[in-house]
């Protein structure tokens, strides 16, 4: 009686542990934050940007990215973004490249809505630290003063 318990104990305990481990598995979230800056090239200037991403992966390979950042223009124009991010690689490359859109918010006087769509890469000089380098093409709403442009940036990602 007393080694059917003991078994039942064990068998239930290692399936408990396992689903445990299963539940905890799908919980991990990666997250990301990078400062950088660029440039942006417009019709008419091109001018100076900054900002900062942070990024919530839900696998080595997706991710939700939330943008915000500044370009010092005469007039200073400010962005907010939400994108998606679809990493490439098998997780232990040195450099992984990615593809990445989403929409927001650009706000000059006026806001306007903008979509985006670009590529990039993360190129890893540590576990938890890499530089990130990203083309981003920028859609806008044509009733207001914004107009189409492109983004080119350098940043530093730390991972935690």
């Amino acid at each position: 009686m007393k080694t059917s318990i003991t078994i039942c104990l064990v068998l239930g305990l290692s399936f408990l542990a396992g689903v445990v481990t299963a539940s905890a598995e799908q919980q991990i979230v990666y997250r990301e934050i990078t400062g950088f800056g660029g440039m942006l090239f417009g019709p008419d200037e091109n001018d100076a940007l900054g900002g900062v991403a942070l990024t919530f992966n839900t696998s080595p390979r997706l991710g939700l990215e939330g943008e915000v950042g500044a370009v010092f223009a005469e007039d200073t124009l400010f962005n907010a973004s939400m994108n998606i991010v679809l990493n490439f690689g098998t997780g232990v490359t040195a450099i992984v490249p990615y593809v990445i859109g989403g929409g927001g918010i650009l706000a000059d006087g006026g806001t306007e809505i903008a979509v985006n769509a670009g590529l990039g890469a993360k190129i890893f000089l540590a576990y938890n630290v890499a530089l990130r380098a990203d083309f981003r093409a920028f859609f806008t709403s044509e009733d207001g003063d914004a107009e189409d442009m492109e983004r080119i940036y350098g940043g530093m990602t730390l991972f935690f």
